[in-house]
């Protein structure tokens, strides 16, 4: 800490002092207090504080604006939704039943409930607006959804809908 100090004052002392700091100081006013320097127009630190008569404008100055919404542009809109399950997302949809077909290679229908009140019997490969019934057993649907946030790295995710809603919080 003893040969940190002087290695800073040395330091400090040999650095060239810039132009803007380097401002002449006036001697103190007749009343005590010591005079303002203001560095003359056109020298490059001069900036105007006035706000323009319209009303406030923001110059970004090469950053991005704070206001500006960021995922408007990276997730533009689909469109208008398509007709029947393809336009609802999966978390609008809820599991009301699964249908347990006769013969093994069939597999398994998910009996899922739109909020118009609409119920759709869905297969595996089911298209959503926002992801794909990946798998169906006895008791719960698993959807592959395609995940909007900018942020994230992962593209996708697995979500399960169970159909007795108290099992999901074993």
């Amino acid at each position: 800490m003893r040969t940190l100090l002087p290695v800073a004052l040395l330091l400090s002392l040999a650095l060239p002092i810039p132009e803007a700091l380097a401002q002449p100081v006036t001697p103190a006013a007749e009343g005590g207090t010591p005079a303002i320097v203001v560095p003359p127009p056109g020298d490059g630190t001069s900036f105007n504080l006035d706000p323009p008569k319209d009303g406030y404008t923001y110059n970004p100055q090469g950053r991005r604006d704070p206001f500006e919404n960021m995922l408007k542009k990276q997730n533009p809109e689909k469109g208008p939704r398509p007709q029947g399950i393809a336009g609802f997302i999966i978390n609008e949809v809820a599991l009301k039943g699964i249908v347990d077909m006769m013969d093994p290679a069939q597999g398994h229908i998910a009996l899922l409930v739109a909020p118009t009140g609409a119920t759709y019997f869905c297969k595996v490969g089911q298209r959503l607006y926002d992801g794909t019934i990946t798998a169906i057993d006895a008791a719960t649907v698993t959807f592959r959804q395609e995940v909007t946030d900018p942020l994230s790295k992962e593209k996708t995710r697995d979500v399960k809908k169970t159909l007795y809603p108290s099992e999901e919080a074993r």
